[in-house]
């Protein structure tokens, strides 16, 4: 109709109506969350800051799996472990020790030699401080217990002095301790002159060897180390057959007869045999703890 109508074009009347539409949809989706402004097109939030995906700790790297939960202790533990056994090989020096007495076993040789007999017989007389190998009017075994005196409190001295400076140098002391309170103690029980003990531990004078083989047992619980354990049970038992058997038996055996002056030297086989195990024993724990801690 015209203007005399009164109406409006029909245009002109769509127009408001729908721009008036779609603003109020606008409002409602807002409102609804629907649309660019509640987050959801492409200004929305990425997947980590909306906490979804491996970056926000629900995916497969996240700290609830298995690793993440148990790795951390797991290698503690493992590396404590490893620290304490480092640790124990490290103190073990033991191999010190060993040679010391291996060394003053076999400078005692000289005193085991027999005298040249008078007569054609050889003679001797009792013993004087049984336990440290005194024999009087023997020879050179008058001696021998002065000798044993002094070489078993010299090889406790260097033994003590050996800890210390070791400990001193790996960081780890070795509570030597009772090993060398052991030792004086024997060694002042073995002073007694009335101590009384089998004849056949002390007839052929090498009972001084027991007496390292007593104080080696206190060494073991210092170390803690099974393989000294195994070494100080083969010495000790080398050294008792050494007091209670003639192990010179055994080599005529094997072919040696001796003849004239030869016979003066039967009774080194007994010194000898525990020598060697205290030195070679000595020498592979030298060689295996050099070689373990150059490795560690």
């Amino acid at each position: 109709m015209t203007e005399g109508g009164g109406s409006k074009p029909s245009g002109e009347g769509v127009r408001p109506g729908e721009s008036a539409g779609i603003g109020a949809s606008r409002e409602t989706g807002a409102a609804a969350g629907i649309g660019p402004e509640a987050g959801n097109g492409p200004e929305a939030r990425s997947a980590p800051e909306a906490g979804i995906g491996p970056e926000a700790g629900n995916g497969p790297e996240a700290g609830n799996g298995s690793e993440g939960g148990t790795g951390e202790p797991g290698a503690l533990l493992n590396d404590v472990s490893r620290l304490r056994r480092q640790a124990r090989f490290a103190r073990h020096a033991y191999w010190f020790p060993l040679v010391i007495f291996g060394v003053l076993i076999c400078a005692s040789v000289p005193f085991y030699i027999q005298p040249p007999p008078k007569s054609g017989v050889f003679t001797s007389g009792g013993p004087v401080l049984p336990a440290l190998g005194g024999f009087a009017n023997s020879g050179w075994r008058g001696y021998l217990v002065y000798y044993w005196l002094a070489a078993i409190v010299i090889g406790l001295v260097l033994t003590g002095l050996w800890y210390r400076w070791h400990g001193r140098k790996v960081g780890v002391v070795t509570p030597s301790r009772g090993y060398l309170i052991t030792g004086a103690i024997l060694v002042l029980l073995a002073l007694l002159p009335w101590l009384r003990l089998p004849g056949d531990l002390i007839i052929r004078g090498t009972f001084p060897f027991v007496i390292i083989g007593l104080g080696l047992w206190m060494l073991v619980w210092a170390e803690r180390s099974w393989a000294l354990l195994a070494i100080v049970v083969v010495y000790t038992g080398t050294a008792l057959l050494a007091s209670l058997y003639d192990i010179e038996n055994v080599v005529f055996r094997l072919g040696w007869v001796p003849t004239g002056s030869q016979w003066r030297l039967a009774a080194l086989p007994n010194v000898l045999l525990p020598a060697l195990v205290l030195l070679i024993a000595g020498g592979g724990a030298f060689l295996v703890q050099r070689r373990t801690r150059s490795v560690a």
